[in-house]
């Protein structure tokens, strides 16, 4: 990173990136630490975070989606403002802000959708490792408004509302992942060590997913991890890391006084 007079330019081997976008993947890291946490106790958008960062670096054009997505949607939230305020709504020019917001909401719906399934099934194989239950399984649930109509349909339907409310009510920057153990949303019938099992898991499936599919091993760092988790469970997950599958590994601890 170079910081010139008011600008940031990321540079690598002598060759400026045109884009920061561009440098995404190139050194994927996998952190497991405990404000982790947040990922299964706040709302939605931890977790979509959680979910974009990983399919970002795995698939460019979901990025560029992502990017155009999230331009198109505030353009638009600034056009449902101006209608409101000024009384008039115009459909013509609605629906010329439609078009790009809904060939790249489809592309992420489609993306997540494809990726949640193939995930869920990773994440559920780490949680059966490291918890040896059988009686234990691990679950993630996508919820998304295009599951139920084609996204244009649902801005078509949802046009007075949105004009009151002043901002899109519908899309897939409404979406969730729910994580569940044994069907039920886990930060509702989970332990906090089910909880802490499940969120290592869920990194474990991220170091595969992104291993997988850029056939490079990420950095796996573990800060403070242990804790929460019985001393079963503090074995099996010191026996996979260690196994030689996950590459380079660090590991920090606060040491009591």
């Amino acid at each position: 990173m170079v910081q010139t007079v008011g600008k940031k330019i990321l540079r690598e081997d002598g060759q400026d990136y045109t884009r920061f976008s561009e440098h995404l993947g190139k050194y994927p890291v996998v952190l497991i630490a405990p404000q982790d946490i947040e990922l299964i106790w706040d709302g939605a958008e931890p977790r979509r975070k959680f979910v974009d960062a990983i399919l970002s670096q795995t698939d460019r054009l979901y990025l560029e989606h992502l990017i155009t997505y999230t331009h198109q949607l505030k353009q638009r939230n600034s056009l449902l403002k101006n209608f409101s305020d000024s009384g008039q709504v115009d459909m013509n020019l609605l629906e010329s802000y439609n078009v790009r917001l809904i060939e790249s909401g489809e592309y992420i719906f489609q993306a997540r959708h494809k990726f949640s399934m193939q995930f869920a099934t990773r994440v559920a194989q780490h949680y059966a490792n490291l918890a040896q239950a059988v009686e234990e399984q691990a679950g993630i649930h996508y919820k998304s408004d295009l599951a139920e109509s084609s996204f244009s349909q649902l801005l078509k339907n949802s046009v007075q509302r949105d004009v009151a409310l002043q901002r899109t009510s519908v899309g897939v920057h409404r979406d969730d992942f729910v994580f569940t153990l044994n069907g039920f949303e886990i930060r509702r019938v989970g332990s906090q060590g089910q909880q802490k099992s499940f969120l290592v898991a869920l990194k474990l499936a991220e170091f595969e997913e992104i291993s997988t599919c850029l056939n490079l091993k990420p950095i796996l760092l573990l800060d403070d991890i242990f804790d929460k988790l019985d001393d079963y469970r503090i074995h099996r997950l010191i026996t996979l890391v260690a196994a030689g599958s996950f590459g380079q590994l660090f590991y920090y601890r606060c040491a009591p006084r």
